[in-house]
């Protein structure tokens, strides 16, 4: 019994101190920054299968730690290897409080190769 005492009073002692110590996204009002990878704008030979260079997306919280969006960026590419002409990809991201990044694009221009 007085084991048990002791563990309810640790455990509720330890979760009183940790309530302000959360580590999420706290509302900062910060957007997340997204940094476009390569070439920009990109020449691209007609008819080579398209690879995008990709981007790279993180969010700074109100606490100065820094987390990695990149796997939350949504691509949508317009890019038709089979015609001669210039293609957007943009990149779009949101953080946990909802707040989006000012979407950023990339030119790719495909052209006749040699």
């Amino acid at each position: 019994m007085k084991y048990t005492v002791s563990l309810l009073s640790f455990v509720l002692v330890f979760s009183f101190l940790n309530l302000g110590c959360k580590k999420t996204d706290d509302g900062d009002g910060t957007k997340p920054e997204i940094v476009v990878l390569g070439a920009n704008p990109m020449f691209w030979a007609l008819n080579y299968p398209y690879t995008d260079l990709g981007a790279k997306a993180y969010d700074v919280s109100s606490t100065g730690d820094t987390t990695d969006l990149t796997l939350l960026i949504v691509v949508d590419s317009n890019v038709d290897v089979t015609k001669v002409g210039e293609y957007q990809v943009t990149y779009n991201v949101k953080d946990a409080s909802g707040l989006a990044a000012e979407e950023k694009r990339r030119l790719v221009k495909v052209v006749i190769g040699k």
